[in-house]
């Protein structure tokens, strides 16, 4: 699975909400309105962050990785949001233990099987201070596309 393929410029939400589950639907809904996912996503992602959170301290920043069943999904893709407000999460792993995100990664993919593959490639990516800086710090979704392709093109050519 080639992560690149799933991110496109369309799916980047530079949001200012500050409640999780409003940001959360904001992401959703711009999933729905470029046809990745059915109707019924919305509750589902939301419900399936209620029970199982997604929120990952990684020292430097606060990422969120949510996502829910391939049954609400129409075509695979990953959304990224870039917050002007750090937004209170809850730890993956965790019950109480808060998270204060700055960017998300909204995974919609319709097979089991490419939700690890996608996961372990957003893990590396999250890894990279370098990149997640960027893309805190983007101005478009110009720029948030790049460091993606940037930090994706270099990691294979590292594994060539």
């Amino acid at each position: 699975m080639n992560i690149q393929e799933l991110i496109s410029e369309d799916l980047v939400v530079f949001s200012h909400q500050s409640v999780k589950n409003s940001l959360l639907e904001e992401i959703a809904d711009v999933l729905y309105a470029n046809h990745k996912v059915k109707k019924t996503f919305k509750e589902a992602v939301i419900t399936r962050e209620e029970r199982f959170p997604t929120g990952l301290d990684t020292g430097n920043f606060g990422i969120a990785i949510p996502h829910t069943d391939g049954i609400h999904v129409n075509k695979p893709a990953i959304a990224i949001a870039i917050l002007s407000k750090k937004v209170p999460f809850i730890q993956m792993g965790s019950s109480d233990e808060i998270v204060q995100v700055e960017v998300i990664f909204m995974l919609a993919l319709n097979k089991a099987e490419n939700q690890l593959e996608a996961l372990q490639a957003l893990i590396a990516l999250i890894q990279d201070k370098e990149t997640i800086r960027y893309l805190k710090n983007a101005k478009d979704a110009h720029q948030v596309i790049q460091a993606v392709d940037r930090f994706f093109e270099h990691s294979s050519s590292l594994s060539n």
